[in-house]
Order: structure tokens, then C-alpha cells, then sequence
């Protein structure tokens, strides 16, 4: 007699619960965990129950719902939400629903269990609850599909919904700042100072609040320990009547740090007792608010799940804006892990040896708070937990992994600590030795440069040992973090991106004086002086060569950078660096105007993943070039999510071949995230130009254009006259730096600029168009608007003649702002310098300048520009000058005369013209005309006039170039009615 169908969900839900329970070896310990068919599992029914109720006893519970018929699977998932669970009390906020595979219905018992443990597929939605009851699916529809490990994987990431999470470090922030506000009211001015140097803050409330995240995160830690049954290590009593003893709180440390744990607890020890010796009452009471914080992360299970340095301490940094370090936010750190970190990267034996971090290395040498470390750490614990290994080899591979396998420099002391600390709280409570996580010096007699040192030694000084007054002075080596070249495994990173340019200042961080951040500047110089970087990129630059030279062959990087590397000028050495040492290159990026990446940036950043090639081997040139560009639509800012995010990269990228311009998307379930285009670039450091175009088929677009076709879906026709550059077919101009300075600016270049202030002002020598003005160049044909001259001491007689002769009537822009301006390039009616927003282009036949005005404005060519320049901030793109000069454009001098005698009587009759902002084009019947003119002057048929309006409505669609503009979302929204 056959089984009924519900009879073999059941089976299949025992035989699930089974393999999840055997997944992890601190699952296997505890069966008790898993309750399976069980009823009276759920508060107020005890007639109901889940499939599978897990509740561990470091997680919120969380259900697991299965059927045949997946919205059956669904809607028992759904019901779940809001359920107390029968012991504890405990709310159910996330559900996993799981469709079974039709071909479990055949199968026995034991069949199926073996198929679930061989990794046969299954399929599974996410459901939660969020804090204001609504309910939320992931996928919004189909189902994942993955193996037994990555269900696994998924159900801890997500027992607690991301918004509940939030909720939760909220108030811990809360309880911090009532903390530190007790001291702040009983301490001194003075005493307060005291305690800011001790934590290296700049000012006394920030000093306060570190001071305070370092006792919580001793008090948390001891929690921990305390769970783990870890001698002389108490739990803490949440006592709501009586205020805890400052002194016995001390003691407790103390005699944990003496039998372990001590870079954990000395530091919060040593502010402690300098608090004490303060004013013991103002203790006593800030002790209570953190202890009230610790109580609220045991409450909702947290306590692995939150992590004090990666949730407070970027809220708290004195030197994170100023050093351009911002920190990485927990969904992207495992979504670079897990791009980076691969089961196929190692053999299954050394996947299952427990003393593996003996042998490979993960390294983060601007490590913060340990975020990344943490990602990279969890995801080769998971490829160990998989090869089926016991509590014991999970112990001694996270002692391993503490004293040998994980390496981290930051030039913060209170960020290293945490980042240790983190690291160390992912354990089970067994001791660990030294570790590799330094604190590394900025400034100093040698100016040092902070972890970048390690571009010319394997061993920087670690000034938590010399604090600690182990420093032997004459033997640098034992008192120091070793990183040897070619040595590491893996590198995660989220460099500082700062530069000496633009408002910013590398090295700008707490203690430094002005002095010493330029001798900084000048040693940072120095090291990296033989390395294929340029300095004017920012630091980021400089650790991604640092990396090079420390990852081993076939070692392979996963880097946040600022979206700027993938297209500036300035990056061209370092992308060029990449595509010749680097392959498997995968460039990641979010349509823009969604979550940063990173905390607090306001820029649009990547993702970079590359493998080091070996020396030895021969690469084929294009395949050093091949850059998989991967564009989602929403920034991953879930953890569980995150790392399924990665999977169905990985997998798309799998399945894909070698044609540039291929485009597969990107699918978890049937909802789409966004696609990878393989892009062959045609010159080693080219800008990775489809990277973060939100419309594949525009992105495809782009390609085309650059190489003389206008391309839309099934129609392809090629520019007649062919393509060269704008540094082929012009003279550029200087850049403003040379050109001059305004009034009141820092003197530099042959003349000091002063705004024109009616028309008279515009004759004369040395007039100049220097800066953009959205109300007034709406048409073509623009005038200067400052004027030049030349007071003691700027410029010399010789660099102002060469500048007055790169004076000229075309005007090409290098700062546009797609929201407010209309014109990408401008003439005047005399020649005239450049300037800060506006560069010279010099050829002898005005009718080409002409024709490049027009093809500059029109939708290709400004989707050419585009698709070129940087993208860093919404709605804006720049470009430096030399970039200018490797911007495609038709060869305009080849046309015939008689052809370029029309193109000027189109210029002079759409020059009087006005135009609206380029964001708005494509309701701009005047922009219409300007397309119908370039395409009938390079010759094109008909239908390009369509695909031309098309292109123009899906640029104007992106966000990189609405630039989330009110008035152009308003218009965009319309158009589509």
C-alpha cells in the first residue's frame, strides 16, 4: 500500500530535520534543538505544529514549513509568523517554507536522507515578520533553490529579522549613550579629557561612549564565556534594584583575563579603573546601563548575531569621515566573503583538517572592527562544518584561525581591539594564544604610513605590544605582525579611500598634526613611488597594490572601492595592473541611489574580486582583459540574503561563455537582481564602462558605441566615418590648475580669475569659461564668464602665453551635472581659456567643432561621455582631462566638405535653441532635433532616429543620471502613463 502524500511530506520532514541537525557540529550536539512533527510546540495550540520548530539556544526560533505544492509551503510558512513558541515564550518572526522536489515522492526514508546529505536541490522562500507586522517574502516569488548547507547556512542569518536586529542595537546605542551621559554629568572637564586620551578620541563625548562600548563589549563577552561554561567567568545578574560594584566588576575581568581572553578584557579593564579612581558612583551607574544593554541582546538571542565594533563603533569614530574610513556594513562584508572565499578553492581534506589556519591565511590590513574578518572567518568555518567534523576540530580550527590564520592592522587601537574581540567571540569558549591582529602606527620620527608600510618590509611594530610593555626595542620581529609577500590566501578589504585632493586629506586622523599628515603624505609617496598606482586615485589605490604583492599565486582579493576605480583616469595603472596580474576578474556594482555598501559614505562604491594569476603561466591578453561586470538592482542588506545573492552570481557567471558582451541574468527564484555582462576591454586599463547600468540593452549600447555602431536589440548600423577619439581630433586644453585660480583661492596657474559682471566684461583678453551656470547656458552658443588677470606674483610671462594658446571657441565639460545642466559641450564666439568645469578643444576647421557640439549634445554622444566618465555621485559625472582625451567620437574631419557646410547651418539654427536639463531629454523636442541632425549628418538610416529616442528614454530612466532629481522622476513617472 502506497504512503499518502502527506505521509511522505512527513517522512521527508523527518528526514529533513535530520541532515539540517547533522549540518553543523554545534547542532549535532544538541537534538534537542530540532523538534520535528512535534505538537505542543506553539503557545495557545497545542493541537498545531511546525514541520520543524528550531530552536537553538543562540538564535531566535524559527520554523521550517514543507509540501509538494509550494504555495501550500507558503502559506503554512505565513501562518507561522507571530506565533509564540510553547517553551520560552518566544515570538516566531522568520519561517522558511520549503517546496519538495517531486522526485521525493518515490523515496523511502533512508532514500531520501541520502539524497538530502549528497546536496540533492531543494527549494525554499523566506518569510518574516518585521517590527511594524507586515510580512515580507524572499524571493517576492519562486523559490530558491540550494543544497541541504546552504539552507543551513541560511537559517541562523535569519532568525531575527534585519529590521528587528536594528531595533535591538538601537536601544543598546541608547542604553551607551545614557551611559556615558552619567559620567559625563559626574566627572570633571578635566577627568573627561583624561579619559579621551586614554581611548584616543578627539573630543570628551566621543571619548565617553568608546569608553563605554569597551565595557559592553567585555560585559557581552563575558556573557558569552559565562554560557559557555567557562571558569572564573560569572554570569552577570540583572539586577534591577541594586547598582552594581564597579570593583567587583574589575576583579571579574581581571581573573578572566588572567586565564585568557586578556586583549579582550585589559582594555576595558585599564578604563575601568581609571574611571573608578574618578568617581566610583558616576561607575556604578553607567555599569548599570550596559548591563540593562547586555539584558536586551539576551532577550532576543543576539549574542552572536550582534556585533558591538560593526554596529556601534562607525557610529562613534572620530576619525571615519576625516580618514575617508568608512566602515562595512554586515551584508556587504558577506556578500564579498562569500564571492571570494570558494569550496572549489581547496581540496576536501584540507577543508577537514582542524589546524587548517595553520596553513592558509586570511588577511584584512585596514581591518576596522573586524567586520570582513568576521564574513571571511564564518565562511570557511561553514566549508569545514560541511566536510562533517566534530565539536572538538570546530575548537581547535577557530584557535588555529585566532592565532595563526587571521591577520588584521588597523591604525586604530579601539577598532583593532574590537575586531580581536569579534573574532574571538565566534569561538566556543576555548583559549587562544597571540594573535595576529595589530594596532599599527600613523606618523611617529619615520612618518609611517600605517599597514601600506608592508609595501616595503614583511614586519610592521604592533603597539598593543609595545603598550603593553613587551617591546624588546632591539627586535622589532617579536613584537610585530608578519605579512610576507606572496604569503596570504585571502584578502578581504575595505581600504580608507581618502587622497590629497579635493577637500580631503590622506592621513587626516586623529593626533596628527599638520606637519606630520604631510610627512605622512610624503612617505606614502615614497613607498609606493615603484608601484603601477597613481596617488591621485586616494589610498584605496595604494592597498590594492599592497595586496598584489602579499597574495600568493592563485591567492585571490575581494575589495569595497569607491565606484571611481572602475572609470577615472587617475585608476588607469591600477585597472591596468589588474588585468595583466589578475584573472576570474569580477566587477560588482548597484544601480545607483540604493544603500551604500558602506556605512555613511554618500558615494556610489563596488565590489572587486579578482584571482592572482601565476607568473609562470602564459595568459592569453584577452583573457587578463575579461571583466564579468555584475550590476544588481538593490544594495544585498540582509546577511542570510547576501550570501544567496553571491550564490546566483557565482552560478550566472558559471554558466556563461567568452563573446564580449554576453548578458545572462541574475535570478534568485524568478526575481531578477540584476545581470553580468562579460566585457572584453579593448585596451589594458580601459574604464570598465557598463559597470552600474541599471538597463542591460543600454549597457550593451555603450559597447557599441564605442566602437562605431549605434546598436538597440535587433538593429545594428555602423557610423560611416568611423570612430577615433577626442584627443585625436582636438588639441585638449590644460586642466584649471594651470589655467589659474579664482579670487581669494589658493594662488596657482598663469591667472587669477574674477566673475564678469555685465557685458562689457566679456571683451578683452584672457576672458574665460570656467564655470557652468544652468540658467544662463541653456543654448549652444554660451558666453565667458570670468575674466582673467594677473597680479604680483601669479603665473609667470611664459606659462601665461602658453595658456593663451590653448584659448579656443569648442568647450568640452568636465564636471556636468545631469540634473541641472543642459550642455555637455558649449562654443563661444571668440576663443577663450577653459577653466574648473569647462576644457579647451582646439581644432583648425570650425565646421568640426561644430559637428562635435552637435554630437556632444545629442543622446549619443552624451551617453557616450556617460558611459566614460565616473559615476561616483548620483547625477553627476566627471572627468578628468585626460580621460577627455579617450572619449570615442566620429572621425567629424572625414566628412565631405559639402557635409560639413550643412552641419553648420543646423548648428546656427539649433543654437538658438534652448535646452533643458540633460536628465530631461527625453522630453526635449529641441534635444529630438539635435538627434535628428547628428544622425542625418553621419549618415545613418531612418530607424536609428527611433532607437536614438528609445536610448534617450532609458538613460534618462537611470539613476546615475536622474540622480533621484524630484522634478525628473516626476517627468519620468509621467512619460510612462
Amino acid at each position: 500500500m502506497q504512503d499518502s502524500p502527506r505521509t511522505i511530506e512527513t517522512i521527508f520532514n523527518i528526514a529533513l530535520g535530520e541532515c539540517l541537525r547533522r549540518t553543523t557540529s554545534h547542532w549535532k550536539g544538541a537534538p534537542q534543538f530540532f523538534l520535528v512533527e512535534q505538537t505542543g510546540t506553539l503557545k495557545g495550540h497545542p493541537g498545531k505544529h511546525p514541520d520543524i520548530l528550531i530552536l537553538d539556544d543562540e538564535s531566535p526560533p524559527i520554523t521550517v514549513e514543507c509540501s509538494f505544492d509550494g504555495n501550500d509551503a507558503d502559506v503554512d510558512a505565513i501562518s507561522r509568523l507571530g506565533e509564540y513558541t510553547a517553551k520560552g515564550n518566544l515570538l516566531i518572526q522568520t519561517s522558511i517554507a520549503v517546496r519538495i522536489p517531486s522526485a521525493f515522492r518515490s523515496r523511502q526514508f533512508d532514500q531520501m536522507r541520502k539524497s538530502l546529505r549528497e546536496q540533492a536541490p531543494i527549494y525554499y522562500s523566506l518569510h518574516q515578520l518585521l517590527p511594524d507586522k507586515t510580512k515580507r517574502r524572499w524571493p517576492t516569488s519562486g523559490f530558491l533553490v540550494g543544497s541541504i548547507f546552504d539552507l543551513a547556512a541560511l537559517v541562523p542569518a535569519v532568525a531575527l529579522p534585519k529590521e528587528s536586529v536594528e531595533d535591538v542595537a538601537s536601544s543598546v546605542a541608547h542604553r551607551i549613550r545614557a551611559a556615558a551621559d552619567w559620567l559625563g554629568d559626574l566627572l570633571t572637564p578635566q577627568q573627561q579629557r583624561q579619559i579621551a586620551r586614554t581611548v584616543r578620541q578627539r573630543n570628551s563625548l566621543n571619548a565617553l561612549r568608546t569608553a563605554m562600548v569597551l565595557w559592553l563589549n567585555a560585559l557581552l563577552t563575558q556573557q558569552r564565556l559565562a554560557r559557555q561554561g567557562v571558569r572564573y567567568s560569572p554570569s552577570i545578574a540583572f539586577s534591577k534594584v541594586e547598582l552594581p560594584s564597579p570593583v567587583d566588576q574589575a576583579s571579574f575581568w581581571k581573573s578572566i583575563a588572567d586565564e585568557n581572553w586578556g586583549s579582550i578584557f585589559h582594555p576595558a579593564i585599564s578604563v575601568l579603573n581609571e574611571v573608578n579612581a574618578m568617581n566610583l558612583q558616576a561607575t556604578s551607574y553607567a555599569l548599570h546601563e550596559l548591563y540593562q544593554a547586555v539584558e536586551l541582546v539576551e532577550i532576543s538571542r543576539l549574542g552572536l548575531h550582534i556585533n558591538v565594533g560593526a554596529e556601534l563603533f562607525p557610529l562613534l569614530s572620530d576619525d571615519r569621515k576625516q580618514a575617508a574610513a568608512f566602515y562595512t556594513t554586515p551584508a556587504t562584508a558577506e556578500l564579498l566573503a562569500s564571492l571570494t572565499i570558494k569550496l572549489a578553492d581547496l581540496e576536501p581534506p584540507r577543508w577537514h583538517s582542524k589546524d587548517l589556519f595553520r596553513h592558509v591565511t586570511l588577511a584584512d590590513l585596514a581591518c576596522g572592527t573586524g567586520t570582513l574578518l568576521r564574513a571571511g572567518y564564518r565562511r570557511t568555518l561553514r566549508f569545514h562544518e560541511e566536510s562533517g567534523v566534530t565539536a572538538s576540530s570546530v575548537a581547535e580550527f577557530h584557535k588555529c584561525a585566532m592565532e595563526s590564520g587571521l591577520v588584521g592592522t588597523d591604525v586604530s587601537a579601539i577598532a583593532a581591539h574590537l575586531s580581536t574581540s569579534s573574532l574571538a567571540a565566534l569561538g566556543s569558549g576555548e583559549p587562544y594564544g597571540n594573535t595576529r591582529i595589530g594596532w599599527v602606527e600613523v606618523g611617529g620620527s619615520r612618518a609611517t604610513t600605517g599597514s601600506l608600510e608592508y609595501l616595503g618590509t614583511d614586519h610592521i611594530r604592533d603597539l598593543f605590544a609595545v603598550v603593553a610593555g613587551s617591546s624588546s626595542g632591539s627586535n622589532l620581529n617579536s613584537n610585530a605582525v608578519e605579512v610576507r609577500n606572496e604569503s596570504l590566501d585571502w584578502v578581504l578589504m575595505n581600504p580608507p579611500y581618502s587622497r590629497t585632493r579635493g577637500g580631503q586629506s590622506a592621513f587626516d586622523i586623529a593626533g596628527l598634526s599638520e606637519r606630520q599628515r604631510k610627512a605622512c603624505q610624503r612617505r606614502w609617496r615614497e613607498i609606493t613611488r615603484h608601484e603601477p598606482l597613481n596617488n591621485q586615485a586616494g589610498m584605496a589605490a595604494s592597498f590594492l597594490a599592497l595586496a598584489r604583492k602579499k597574495v600568493r599565486c592563485h591567492g585571490r582579493i575581494g575589495f569595497v572601492l569607491p565606484l571611481t576605480a572602475a572609470f577615472a583616469d587617475t585608476w588607469t595603472q591600477t585597472r591596468s595592473m589588474i588585468e595583466r596580474e589578475f584573472e576570474q576578474i569580477v566587477a560588482l556594482s548597484v544601480v545607483g541611489g540604493g544603500e551604500s555598501l558602506s556605512a555613511d559614505t554618500g558615494i556610489e562604491e563596488m565590489l572587486l574580486i579578482a584571482t592572482k594569476s601565476a607568473h609562470s603561466e602564459s595568459n592569453n591578453s584577452n583573457e587578463r582583459q575579461r571583466i564579468h561586470c555584475v550590476t544588481l538592482l538593490e544594495t544585498p542588506s540582509r546577511v542570510g540574503e547576501a550570501s544567496e545573492v553571491a550564490r546566483a552570481i557565482d552560478e550566472t557567471i558559471a554558466r556563461m561563455g567568452t563573446n564580449n558582451g554576453e548578458i545572462l541574468p541574475i535570478r534568485a527564484g524568478d526575481t531578477e537582481l540584476g545581470y553580468v555582462l562579460l566585457l572584453n576591454c579593448e585596451r589594458e586599463g580601459d574604464p570598465w564602462q557598463t559597470l552600474g547600468i541599471s538597463h542591460a540593452d543600454l549597457a550593451l549600447a555603450t559597447i557599441a558605441l564605442g566602437k562605431g555602431k549605434v546598436q538597440f536589440g535587433d538593429f545594428e548600423t555602423t557610423i560611416g566615418v568611423g570612430m577615433t577619439t577626442i584627443g585625436e581630433l582636438f588639441d585638449v586644453g590644460p586642466t584649471h590648475d594651470l589655467i589659474g585660480h579664482l579670487q581669494g583661492r589658493s594662488r596657482r596657474g598663469a591667472f587669477e580669475f574674477h566673475p564678469i559682471q555685465g557685458p562689457r566684461d566679456t571683451l578683452g583678453r584672457d576672458r574665460a569659461l570656467w564655470a557652468a551656470d544652468a540658467n544662463s547656458q541653456k543654448r549652444m552658443v554660451v558666453k565667458p564668464t570670468h575674466k582673467g588677470m594677473a597680479p604680483s606674483g601669479v603665473g609667470t610671462t611664459d606659462l601665461r602665453k602658453r595658456i593663451r594658446e590653448s584659448a579656443a571657441k569648442l568647450h568640452y565639460a568636465r564636471n556636468i551635472r545631469w540634473t541641472s545642466q543642459a550642455l555637455l559641450s558649449a562654443t563661444t564666439q571668440t576663443s577663450v581659456l577653459g577653466g574648473s568645469t569647462w576644457t579647451t578643444l582646439s581644432h583648425d576647421d570650425e565646421r568640426v567643432c561644430k559637428a562635435f557640439a552637435l554630437w556632444a549634445n545629442s543622446t549619443l554622444g552624451m551617453i557616450t561621455h556617460w558611459s566614460r566618465g565616473q559615476r561616483t555621485q548620483l547625477g553627476r559625472s566627471r572627468v578628468q582631462v585626460g580621460a577627455i582625451a579617450q572619449i570615442p567620437c566620429p572621425r567629424f574631419e572625414d566628412l565631405s566638405g559639402q557635409t560639413l557646410d550643412c552641419v553648420v547651418a543646423s548648428f546656427n539654427e539649433l543654437a538658438k535653441k534652448n535646452l533643458l536639463p540633460a536628465c530631461q531629454s527625453h522630453i526635449d523636442v529641441n534635444r529630438t532635433s539635435i538627434d535628428s541632425k547628428v544622425i542625418e549628418l553621419l549618415d545613418l538610416p531612418e530607424k536609428a532616429k527611433a532607437v536614438s529616442s528609445t536610448l534617450r528614454s532609458l538613460w534618462c530612466h537611470e539613476p546615475s543620471v536622474h540622480g533621484k532629481n524630484q522634478a525628473a522622476l516626476r517627468l519620468l513617472s509621467e512619460s510612462l502613463e
